[in-house]
């Protein structure tokens, strides 16, 4: 026999009240606020290269000091090279120049970068180049869309210091400020050193008289001595050859140069010697892994004027054309 559930009138009116009323909707706790992710400021750029002296440079946006000693560059993904220690600072909204298709690990990368066939530029945190990793690239691919040939002359570099957009710049600017004045297509650089007369010759490679007066040199980092005015003018593709350990400022430093104790001899745009206003320099210091002496009657050069390696000339050619 079934059983029949009589529900009291209370219970009734009860259930009915209930029906009325906004459905049920169970509590949940309150869930604790995140904060926000914070927002990372991206500071350090690939910010120009220029294909014909293979030089590229690394732009630091940020208002600190920064230092990629241990960061990786590849080219088109492989040829890993690793920044040296010691190699790797870069002043606050400065630049670090590095040269490519190098033989000297310790100063630049071996592989090279082309104008015409086009290269991907990457720098990674370290020597891990996953993509997490990547700090910055710049890709002038010549498959990618907007690929810009890249003549001698000429570089590629971001509009403006750290910007997206890629232009062509003529004779560069290589070392300073995207869209300031550029050099002159070419360098100026030291050229040749003669340790028995005290003299080292400045090239201009350049196709326009530049003059120096201003510019500052060092030996082993000290002994600043600046170019006096008037007394820095060189023809295009012309040398100015100083006289070192000399007693008369207005005609040379009073630093000596040292065949068998080695130097260190840089060249900096002013007064100010920091990285970023660093022109050029030669290391021939006796711990460094490429010191050659140079013995009296001989000179150290580049093998030919404003290239990269440096040899021994048996006959010193300051004044004229390495070779």
């Amino acid at each position: 026999m079934k059983k029949i559930l009589l529900l009291a009138p209370v219970i009734l009116l009860a259930l009915a009240g209930c029906v009325k009323d906004e459905p049920f909707t169970p509590s949940t706790p309150d869930t604790p606020s995140t904060p926000d992710t914070p927002t990372v400021t991206k500071t350090l750029f690939v910010n120009e290269v220029n294909c014909g002296t293979k030089e590229f440079e690394i732009y630091n946006a940020s208002d600190k000091e920064a230092d990629i000693s241990g960061y990786c560059f590849t080219k088109d993904d492989k040829d890993p090279w690793v920044v040296p220690a010691g190699k790797g600072k870069i002043p606050a909204k400065g630049f670090l120049v590095f040269t490519a298709k190098n033989s000297d690990p310790n100063e630049g990368p071996a592989f090279g970068l082309s104008g015409t066939k086009g290269f991907k530029l990457c720098m990674y945190k370290s020597d891990d180049t996953s993509a997490g990793n990547l700090v910055d690239m710049m890709d002038n691919s010549a498959t990618v869309e907007g690929f810009l040939t890249v003549e001698d002359g000429w570089t590629i570099g971001r509009e403006t210091d750290g910007a997206d957009k890629l232009v062509l710049f003529e004779g560069g600017t290589i070392g300073k400020s995207n869209g300031a004045s550029p050099e002159p297509a070419g360098r100026v650089c030291i050229n040749e050193v003669n340790c028995g007369t005290k003299e080292f010759e400045i090239y201009n490679g350049t196709s326009k008289a530049v003059d120096i007066a201003g510019y500052t040199f060092t030996k082993d980092g000290k002994d600043a001595w600046t170019v006096p005015a008037g007394k820095g003018n060189i023809p295009a593709k012309g040398y100015l050859v100083f006289v070192a350990k000399n007693s008369d400022p207005n005609v040379g430093p009073a630093f000596g140069l040292s065949g068998t104790k080695g130097f260190i001899l840089c060249m900096y745009k002013s007064d100010d010697t920091s990285d970023a206003n660093l022109v050029d320099k030669i290391d021939n210091s006796a711990t460094a892994e490429t010191f050659k002496t140079v013995e009296d009657g001989k000179s150290l050069g580049r093998k030919t004027d404003g290239a990269d390696e440096w040899v021994i000339f048996d006959t010193p050619t300051l004044g004229s054309a390495n070779k």
